[in-house]
């Protein structure tokens, strides 16, 4: 695996955040050109859209400001129930400090959304605690937290409440399969490659000690320990133990020390996320350009290398999730959130879709349908309310997310003036949470009541981690 290293190259470029709007706004650009290559844009329905996430927002919340973060910890109180604020109050009642509570945090939200996956609507997982029974992402969500609870990817019996790379480096697929209540008639596509994308995240892991710990390497390590000053300078030789002193996070040269809290660049963050799955997938031929991965070419804008389009939705997914914690827990202030995208999910990019503002050329949507009967053949594939369907790496796919990322800024602009509210106080991640993403969701179950899936289905196979 090559790792990430931030520079002034090309190479280095593309992997950085501030790549993603730059190359998706060039796509924005050539639809204002006409020059799409894929898709038909109805400009009168921005406004539209706009209304109607206004409408969604003033429909579930009193106010903007009530909007929860955009993150995959939504997930876990489906139904309800506030899964992980009673896992932190349990910790709490065992002394553990508001630290030691975000590592265990990052850990858990890191394992899942690298199991982030869209299985089909026929998969189901019944909570063992409340007999309640859940699907799609909500199912993956509470599976992970009964196992994460119950010790399985922990090595350490005595501490079962971890992630730690030995535990994922030793993970059988048959546990993972158990522990989602696989049968053969309760399974879906795709659970392989996420089960090598645990064990790579153990090897990451290990890999990276300068990122997750010396004697310990768990994703929660990368906060590291804040060792307050005053310590320090009573102790100025102090050598602290292995598992106390990569401190990546907390004591980087970058980071700030605030009475708040700390004061963390994302440029900081950015790298970790990278490691953490992206960059390997790529190397290893499961999705998108060797050593630069969520980047894909959009013959829309050129036929030569600046054609390359960058997304790193996996990476962003992880920083928005990690986010919270530190922000919740620790005070602290991440620096630099406006990088972050809107994210070219299926409720995103299947909102401007299903509301008419995209359209997919005749001879690409019947190219779509095709793709769909032959792959209706295969096992746990879709068979009902027909789609079309192509591989991620299908300029169709590329044109979309890329046309995604960039009107649903716009739009985003569009919905704060309404508000007459600044990003400040109504950021982005809000907006994707309670606007987009969920206007998106509903538009998907109101047109495909059968299978909730997008307009457009991307085939889920080896290659696809995102």
């Amino acid at each position: 695996m090559v790792p990430y290293h931030h520079g002034t190259s090309p190479n280095d470029f593309l992997l950085s955040l501030s790549s993603v709007r730059e190359r998706c706004y060039k796509v924005q650009e050539a639809a204002a050109r006409n020059r799409l290559k894929h898709f038909d844009i109805d400009q009168s329905k921005l406004d539209e859209m706009v209304q109607f996430v206004i409408l969604i927002i003033k429909r579930d919340y009193d106010t903007p400001s009530d909007i929860p973060l955009y993150s995959r910890w939504r997930h876990f109180d489906i139904g309800g129930r506030p899964r992980l604020n009673n896992l932190l109050q349990t910790w709490a009642s065992l002394g553990q400090d508001a630290l030691e509570q975000t590592r265990k945090l990052i850990d858990i939200l890191v394992i899942a959304v690298l199991m982030d996956i869209k299985p089909c609507q026929t998969w189901t997982y019944t909570e063992k605690s409340t007999g309640r029974v859940f699907k799609r992402k909500d199912g993956i969500a509470v599976a992970i937290l009964e196992l994460f609870v119950n010790g399985t990817f922990s090595s350490d019996p005595t501490q079962p409440h971890r992630v730690d790379s030995e535990a994922l480096v030793n993970l059988s697929s048959k546990t993972l399969r158990d522990g989602l209540q696989f049968t053969e008639t309760n399974s879906f596509v795709g659970i392989d490659e996420r089960h090598e994308v645990l064990s790579n995240l153990g090897m990451v892991l290990q890999n990276r000690k300068d990122y997750f710990g010396n004697s310990l390497q768990r994703p929660g390590n990368l906060m590291g320990k804040l060792v307050s000053c005053l310590f320090i300078c009573i102790i100025p030789n102090l050598a602290l133990p292995p598992y106390e002193n990569p401190d990546y996070l907390l004591d980087h040269p970058t980071t700030i020390k605030t009475k708040k809290g700390p004061l963390i660049s994302i440029e900081t963050l950015w790298p970790v996320a990278l490691e953490m799955g992206e960059i390997w997938a790529s190397e290893d031929n499961v999705g998108g350009t060797p050593g630069l991965g969520d980047v894909w070419p959009c013959p829309a804008i050129s036929n030569d290398d600046s054609n390359l389009v960058s997304f790193h939705k996996l990476s962003q997914w992880l920083v928005y999730s990690m986010i919270e914690p530190m922000e919740k827990l620790l005070g602290a202030t991440i620096e630099g959130t406006d990088l972050l995208t809107p994210l070219p999910d299926y409720c995103n990019g299947g909102f401007l879709i299903d509301f008419g503002f995209l359209t997919l050329k005749p001879a690409d949507y019947e190219r779509g349908i095709k793709n769909y009967h032959a792959n209706s053949l295969l096992p746990y594939q879709p068979k009902v309310e027909v789609a079309p369907m192509f591989d991620m790496s299908d300029p169709v796919v590329v044109e979309w997310r890329a046309l995604t990322v960039a009107y649903l800024d716009l739009i985003a602009e569009r919905v704060r003036q309404s508000f007459r509210l600044s990003k400040k106080l109504l950021s982005l991640s809000q907006l994707i949470q309670g606007g987009t993403w969920s206007a998106g969701r509903e538009l998907a179950e109101i047109s495909r009541p059968n299978t909730h899936e997008p307009p457009i289905v991307i085939k889920i196979d080896k290659r696809v981690i995102y």
